[in-house]
């Protein structure tokens, strides 16, 4: 009995935590989705970097028990003091970065601190408020992170044995080229994209995990991996409001 309500106490009092995080992080992702001029696909590229999230969820619920930690040693530390406690904790993670990112990091790690800290709250004054950003919102952004927003208009492709050829008015966005090597193999590949309109352009090779793998460039627009496992290796061709077409050939030996 003792033991549950321990257990209850501590999810009673992570809650608030688990809505600063949620809030901020909400709000952090709508400032830039406005930013980027509503680009669904860049935005959710960089909801997708896992220290983003370890800032809101582990650096800041972390620093905000700190903070509460010493309120109940020092009992003198009054609301105003907490407030300013936040506001160094944002400046605080920049410190390892140099003085630089410090100031200019640093006033928008203390912006979202102070976020955080109204998330939290806000958490203890509404119920609504608390479940909806402990809960939905970040349910939400992880739904976002996990779809692809990429755009294709008039998109024509030609698929053969070694080659991939693709054509379009419009590519914003990423397309995936799947090519099968065994344990120890080399792919050697050619990525040739024509641009009509100025609009950006790359591409890069991520392995069956998901992780992006080393490339060797062997000649120009020529490159080559090594296959590390047996598996599926897919070259990544992205487009950035592009018009034109590209060209990928590729050789398994």
């Amino acid at each position: 009995m003792f033991l549950q309500k321990n257990i209850l106490n501590a999810i009673s009092y992570v809650k608030p935590k688990l809505t600063g995080a949620g809030f901020s992080l909400f709000i952090f992702f709508t400032v830039f989705f406005i930013a980027a001029d509503f680009d669904l696909y860049g935005v959710s590229k960089d909801l997708n970097n896992p220290f983003l999230w370890s800032i809101f969820y582990g650096y800041g619920i972390i620093c905000s028990i700190f903070i509460d930690l010493l309120a109940v040693k020092i009992p003198k530390i009054t609301g105003t003091i907490k407030i300013a406690f936040y506001v160094l904790a944002g400046y605080l993670i920049f410190l390892p970065f140099g003085w630089m990112m410090v100031i200019v990091g640093g006033t928008v790690g203390a912006l979202c601190s102070l976020v955080f800290y109204f998330g939290t709250y806000m958490a203890r004054k509404n119920v609504f408020f608390k479940y909806i950003f402990a809960i939905c919102a970040p349910f939400i952004l992880c739904i976002i992170l996990n779809t692809d927003f990429t755009v294709k208009k008039d998109w024509r492709e030609w698929k053969r044995n070694s080659s991939y050829i693709a054509l379009f008015d419009y590519f914003h966005g990423e397309h995936a080229i799947p090519i099968y090597a065994e344990k120890g193999q080399t792919i050697t590949f050619s990525v040739k994209i024509q641009n009509n309109n100025g609009g950006g352009h790359g591409f890069h090779v991520l392995n069956k995990g998901g992780d992006v793998v080393a490339m060797k460039e062997v000649d120009e627009s020529t490159y080559q991996i090594k296959a590390a496992e047996k598996s599926i290796y897919h070259i990544i061709v992205t487009g950035d409001k592009l018009k034109g077409s590209f060209t990928v050939t590729w050789d398994v030996e």
